[in-house]
């Protein structure tokens, strides 16, 4: 395998030698950084991170700079080539031979490719600097050890000053590939410059996919846009919240253990599930024990609402353990299914309750995160991540989907019924005790090492203040911070500390995350009796129906990490997705007696509002952690704590909700519900809009 320094020496262009990245001077004085890291002192580790930070910025200065001149200046070429284009095809319009048009074609087509050639030049430039960058940063934490790369990252790509946006956001090089291709396809096809407006955008209208230079461009720019997307995800660690202090040793003293992070991923799936696979049956479990199945809110808000008191208990828990917590909840949770299947045979609608708020007692997703976050090491984090999110997407889906399967079942078991009411218990009861059979063997505490540094508040701290009178701090030339006190990077360890800590931009977003787990509640949530009540759909109808929609969320969430979070801001996003979300709502309302409620009103209406709140809380999250405060990036009070309580508030409120619309009747059901979802999905959109310019 050839090394990265050589190849970049062997495939750069030499009139532009001294615009590329200077990958062996780097290389040299990691190094050097590395030789000192080992005996360095507290400060003498903040100057290391501080001064390669600065000479990386220097370095993305320089390549950006001659990207936006080198774009420029073709930007420039193709405004005066079509001006020339322009005055030559409207005077061939009035009378000219046809060999004398073909000839000017031809020459404006040749003209054309050559600037695309230079184009191509420019993007294998910009993918090599990029490429060097991402290398060299892996280099710098695998040698001098501190984790900085994901740092680095986070604190440039999405502020509105840092010259990476040029590279991430690709749309100057977008724009240049737009007017080429059109331009020849134009040319190719023979048509006047002043082609119609419609046929700019049909693709057939185009002829030029066998263009060797369009293909050439399109393939640099998707390898470009991997590359910038794979980067993307270290600086949002997949909506993991940052390591805690337990997380400070190197990354190859990292221990990993594969069978406990699986563990902690099926953890994850299965709660998922088990939270899902009761909305399907649980209005008509309801009112076999003779109450309303409206009260299916209360049954599936009872878990939530159990989860917003465990979730701070395993937070702190984890401090010290994660097995006993994880042993314990999962006792819990078979405790808890249990309960539920027994409410049938002892007719006990306070068997239902008691049981889902027990399930939400057991729910550890405080415990998967931190242990991921923790106990991970930086080459396999990407991937563990996404598979976090993968498994919570997929947990969703297959919850539904199994009670759908189970809807059939009809037979006795040591006297108990077994039937589509309280399957879901006795299925989830024995998977919850397979997991924990497997976890007493398999599951193995992480060593607890003492940390006898700060290395992450020194990585963290070069990112928010330099702490000398020089004002060399990382972020100055973008951010111009005021020095922070020490103090002020310790974790928030009290509520009024934690008020204090959540500024503007945080306050926004965990409303909208409020929002999105809100909207996102109360359409599953009432699906069940929705759907009877206006199309008499089965369970196992609804439950497939949410089975679906939870697998689309991973296609669409493949093209938003792809393509839209790599054109588009945060904010951007974030905002026409609380857009689209209204319009969703808006559609779900039933308008009777004006208009008749129907199938597809509600089929469409809820694809809408699924894909849309699951797209929001992926960007979302991402951008909350780039705006979260140093003090609540560790600690008890961390940012995924406060994620996790402020979704599960939601969900328990929408649940409640759809229990005390009940009683106004069914037929108001949905007015009752999606009226107040509606205020808070255009509440959430007014504090986006007034907020919007803190929000990179």
């Amino acid at each position: 395998m050839v090394h990265f320094g050589h190849y970049i020496l062997a495939n750069r262009i030499p009139e532009w030698e001294s615009h590329y990245i200077g990958y062996k001077a780097l290389k040299k004085r990691i190094n050097e950084y590395a030789s000192r890291a080992s005996h360095a002192s507290s400060e003498e580790r903040e100057q290391i991170i501080s001064s390669f930070a600065q000479l990386l910025d220097s370095q993305v200065e320089r390549i950006v700079l001659f990207l936006m001149e080198k774009q420029g200046l073709l930007a420039e070429k193709l405004l005066k080539l079509a001006e020339k284009q322009e005055k030559s095809l409207a005077a061939m319009e009035i009378d000219v031979e046809a060999a004398t048009s073909y000839h000017l074609i031809e020459e404006y087509r040749q003209e054309h490719l050559a600037i695309g050639q230079e184009l191509l030049k420019l993007l294998n430039f910009v993918e090599m600097n990029t490429t060097g960058l991402r290398k060299i940063l892996k280099k710098f934490d695998k040698r001098v050890g501190f984790r900085f790369r994901e740092q680095y990252l986070a604190s440039r790509i999405n502020h509105p000053y840092s010259q990476l946006q040029q590279v991430f956001k690709q749309v100057g090089i977008g724009a240049l590939m737009g007017t080429i291709a059109q331009n020849l396809a134009q040319l190719s096809s023979g048509h006047s410059h002043r082609q119609s407006y419609f046929s700019l955008f049909r693709k057939s209208s185009l002829p030029i996919e066998h263009e060797p230079i369009i293909k050439a461009l399109e393939g640099a720019l998707h390898r470009l846009t991997k590359e910038v997307t794979f980067m993307s995800f270290v600086a949002n660690d997949l909506l993991l919240p940052e390591p805690s202090d337990h997380a400070l040793e190197t990354a190859d003293e990292r221990e990993f253990h594969f069978m406990s992070v699986q563990l902690n991923l099926w953890n994850t799936f299965l709660y998922m599930a088990n939270y899902y696979i009761v909305v399907p049956t649980s209005d008509d479990y309801a009112e076999t024990l003779h109450v309303p199945g409206t009260m299916n809110g209360v049954i599936i808000g009872a878990m939530p609402l159990a989860a917003l008191v465990s979730a701070l208990v395993y937070s702190w828990w984890s401090n010290f353990s994660y097995r006993a917590p994880l042993f314990i909840s999962t006792l819990l949770l078979m405790a808890g299914n249990l309960m539920y299947a027994l409410a049938l045979p002892f007719h006990s609608f306070w068997f239902l309750v008691i049981g889902r708020a027990l399930s939400g007692l057991g729910g550890a997703r405080a415990i998967n995160r931190r242990y991921l976050m923790d106990h991970v090491p930086v080459k396999h984090l990407t991937n563990v991540s996404a598979s976090f999110v993968i498994a919570s997407s997929l947990g969703m889906a297959a919850g539904p989907a199994l009670a759908s399967l189970l809807i059939k079942l009809d037979f006795q078991m040591l006297g108990f019924p077994v039937n589509q009411f309280t399957a879901p218990g006795w299925v989830m009861l024995l998977l919850w005790g397979i997991y924990l059979i497997v976890s007493l063997f398999a599951f193995k505490e992480p060593k607890r090492l003492s940390v006898n540094h700060d290395t992450e508040n020194q990585v963290h701290s070069a990112f928010v203040d330099d702490g000398s009178d020089s004002g060399s701090g990382i972020t100055d030339p973008l951010l111009g911070e005021e020095t922070v006190p020490a103090k002020g990077r310790k974790p928030a360890g009290t509520i009024s500390e934690l008020f204090r800590a959540i500024n503007t931009p945080v306050q926004i977003l965990l409303l909208v995350y409020f929002m999105l787990k809100f909207a996102v509640e109360m359409l599953v949530s009432e699906s069940g009796i929705i759907s009877e009540f206006y199309f008499q759909w089965s369970s196992s109808q609804v439950g497939y129906f949410l089975g679906a929609l939870g697998l689309a969320v991973l296609p669409i969430c493949a093209v938003v990490a792809n393509y839209i979070s790599n054109t588009f801001a945060d904010r951007v996003v974030i905002f026409w997705t609380e857009i689209l979300i209204a319009l969703g709502v808006i559609a779900n309302i039933c308008y009777y007696p004006l208009f008749r409620y129907t199938t597809v009103q509600y089929v469409a209406s809820a694809i809408v509002i699924f894909l849309s709140t699951n797209v929001l809380e992926g960007v979302n999250m991402s951008l909350l952690s780039k705006v979260m405060p140093s003090r609540l990036s560790r600690g008890v009070f961390n940012c995924g704590f406060l994620s996790t309580e402020a979704g599960t508030l939601a969900r328990a409120l929408s649940d409640g909700l759809i229990s005390l619309a009940g009683k106004a009747g069914m037929e108001y059901l949905l007015i009752v519900t999606m009226i107040p979802t509606l205020v808070l999905v255009l509440a959430t959109i007014a504090c986006t809009w007034i907020g919007y310019y803190t929000l990179y």
